[in-house]
Order: structure tokens, then C-alpha cells, then sequence
């Protein structure tokens, strides 16, 4: 696994967004059992590593992430920044009991947000576009943000279904 060449922009942003991301899921009151909360985490950090396969590996090479086209150390350690966005998406959403509308417009705005969060990676350069352009993420976004809302209900409803299953019969 290649090395960086050397410490810089890339580095430092995914270190201290990993830092940061995952002191807050740390201090933000538990809203969810052990188990969903590494559900949730698990199933961002796969979904990345897929997406990414697809996107950015030889299927269509439409990116490289980091410093080199090849697999670096730094690729499988950025893979890490995405599960928090996930998280967090769904945490703010069961908090706030969100349906109908409220909902659409809350994939919405934080489609927008994982924008934002992109355009700041660009600008320390984590990816590097060739057939890729930036406005192609938001629908891959607004699709992700659909998926983790639906892998998240399935995953809360078994659960709560398994719960039911345990409890003795008086």
C-alpha cells in the first residue's frame, strides 16, 4: 500500500475531519442501541468503498482520490470520514420525527450539505476529477441519503421486532 509522499492538504483534512466526526458521535447524547449506531457506521463504510469502486476504479476511472491513481494508505483511511455523514443524517432525522414533506426537503438540504462537505475536499485536494464533474454528486447524494433512510428503517424495525420476540409472555 503506497505511502503519501508527503504529509499535506489531503492528509490533514481527512485526519482531522475523522478526529472531529467521530468525537462528536462520541459526545452527542446516545439516541441509538450499540448495535444499530455500528449498523449505520458499517453500512456507510461499505457503500463508499462500493461507490467508489465503481466511480472512481478501472469500471469508469472518473476520479482519483488523493495523491495517486493507484490504492494509497490515505484512500482506505478516508474511507472512515464517510460513515459520521451518515450517521448524523439519520440521527437528526429520528430526533426530530421527521415525515411527508419535512422529509423531502430534508434529503434535500442535506444533499446540499454533503455538497458543501465535497467542495471543501476538493479544495484540499482529496479528489482529483477527469470524467467526473462536480454537480453529477448531487443526485449520487440524494440516492445515498435515500438508501441509509431506508437501510435505517429496515434495521430500526427488525430490532424493534426482535425486542418484541424477547420479552417473556405473562
Amino acid at each position: 500500500m503506497l505511502l503519501p509522499n508527503q504529509f499535506d492538504a489531503n492528509e490533514w483534512f481527512i485526519t482531522l475531519s475523522l478526529i472531529l466526526t467521530y468525537l462528536l458521535i462520541i459526545k452527542l447524547p446516545k439516541r441509538f442501541p450499540r448495535t444499530i449506531t455500528l449498523m449505520l457506521l458499517l453500512f456507510g463504510m461499505g457503500y463508499v468503498q462500493v461507490v467508489d469502486h465503481i466511480l472512481a476504479g478501472i469500471s469508469y476511472n472518473t476520479y482519483d482520490i488523493n495523491d495517486y491513481a493507484e490504492y494509497e494508505l490515505f484512500d482506505w483511511i478516508g474511507w472512515f470520514i464517510y460513515p459520521p455523514f451518515g450517521y448524523f443524517f439519520i440521527y437528526c432525522l429520528d430526533k426530530w420525527s421527521l415525515h411527508g414533506r419535512q422529509l423531502f426537503w430534508y434529503i434535500f438540504g442535506w444533499s446540499l450539505i454533503a455538497m458543501v462537505v465535497e467542495w471543501i475536499s476538493l479544495k484540499f485536494h482529496m479528489f482529483t476529477y477527469y470524467g467526473w464533474k462536480f454537480t453529477y454528486s448531487y443526485p449520487v447524494y440524494l440516492l445515498t441519503l435515500c438508501l441509509y433512510l431506508l437501510f435505517f428503517l429496515y434495521i430500526r424495525s427488525t430490532f424493534n421486532s426482535l425486542k418484541k420476540l424477547r420479552k417473556p409472555v405473562e
